[in-house]
């Protein structure tokens, strides 16, 4: 640390040594440059909200079997016990779309076909993520299971990327969503130096895992959700 710029050289032998660094000025490093040092971190390995969705859809992956849906492509519902998967997208050009329409249109998905759908890092790039929500819960069966993904905190995708939610604003639209009956459960994941890394474009590698490991509810940087319908 530099010396205390802004406490005059006469007093400082007077001031205690704790309170002489609280003034110090903060060396920043790379942290002083401006540009990230990759978009999402995907140049130097795995993503860190990656690291965290991971971690939320294996701990309820007893949730993902049957018939799944899930957006853009099959990222994870193969991965995590899905025996067929139907693939939506809005963009008819993708050849992985079996389901070609707007997650917003309550014409696009047939009602209770699936088991369960997967949906990442998706509703924030919809405009009407509670209709969009509405729908996905419609196309699942009774007794399955929503599973969502959102960020609370992230660079801007592009120019349709809209919404950010914190828990408790996800709860809050999940419950307007969901039937009266369903179960709702939130959980905020990250900390202060995760999000940190996360905008810097830094990656799960650049990190140890006990500072992955820890979760502090003033800095979620992404919320997983489930949504469980009554059989």
């Amino acid at each position: 640390m530099s010396s205390a710029p802004n406490l005059p050289r006469a007093l400082r032998p007077y001031v205690p040594r704790a309170v002489r660094r609280a003034v110090t000025r903060a060396r920043f490093g790379d942290l002083r440059r401006t540009e990230p040092l990759s978009e999402w971190g995907s140049a130097r390995g795995t993503p860190v909200d990656r690291w965290y969705i991971e971690r939320f859809l294996t701990e309820r992956a007893h949730l993902v079997h049957g018939h799944v849906l899930e957006v853009k492509e099959d990222l994870y519902a193969s991965r995590l016990g899905a025996s067929s998967v139907d693939v939506l997208d809005i963009d008819a050009d993708n050849p992985h779309a079996t389901v070609v329409g707007d997650v917003c249109e309550a014409a696009t998905l047939r009602p209770a076909t699936y088991d369960a759908a997967v949906v990442t890092q998706t509703l924030q790039l919809v405009p009407r993520p509670l209709d969009a929500l509405r729908n996905l819960l419609a196309a699942v069966k009774p007794g399955g299971s929503l599973l969502v993904t959102v960020p609370t905190l992230s660079r801007l995708a592009d120019s349709w990327d809209r919404w950010r939610w914190t828990p408790a604003g996800l709860r809050d639209l999940l419950a307007e969503a969901a039937p009266p009956d369903a179960e709702v459960e939130c959980v905020g994941f990250g900390n202060g130096l995760v999000a940190r890394a996360f905008l810097f474009g830094l990656a799960v590698r650049d990190l140890d895992e006990d500072v992955l490991e820890r979760w502090d509810e003033d800095y979620p940087m992404v919320v997983g959700a489930r949504v469980g319908l009554r059989s």
